[in-house]
């Protein structure tokens, strides 16, 4: 495995981190009222920002064949996983709060963070 780009790595896990804070805090701005735990369930979102992403490279016409088939099989990768989230969201919320922080605000969150991680790395590169 060759040498890891410790500035690519920050910016690809800070980026999701960021995006999670801000939109935890603009959640309950919009509500209006207190903090909840599902203002911090962002596996949906990341998900679907990666899958943007890689229909984002994969329109760009200066691309080789190589690098538009590995976004293709990304964008599939994305959309599994995305279908699996979903399906997270709809046994675990509105369950216990343990469920909900284990299942949703942490598992479903690392999966979207992995999948725009792998976006930078694998697709970015």
């Amino acid at each position: 495995m060759g040498n890891i780009n410790f500035n690519l790595l920050f910016e690809a896990l800070l980026i999701p981190f960021i995006i999670i804070l801000v939109g935890g805090i603009a959640k309950k701005l919009a509500r209006g009222t207190g903090w909840e735990r599902k203002d911090f369930f962002f596996g949906i979102e990341l998900s679907l920002s990666s899958i943007s992403g890689g229909l984002t490279v994969l329109f760009d016409s200066s691309i080789n064949a190589n690098k538009a088939q590995n976004t293709g099989l990304f964008i599939a990768i994305c959309f599994g996983f995305f279908i699996y989230v979903l399906s997270l969201h709809q046994e675990h919320e509105g369950t216990t709060p343990q469920r909900e922080y284990g299942w949703l605000t942490f598992f479903a969150n690392l999966i979207g963070i992995g999948l725009m991680t792998l976006l930078v790395f694998w697709i970015e590169k």
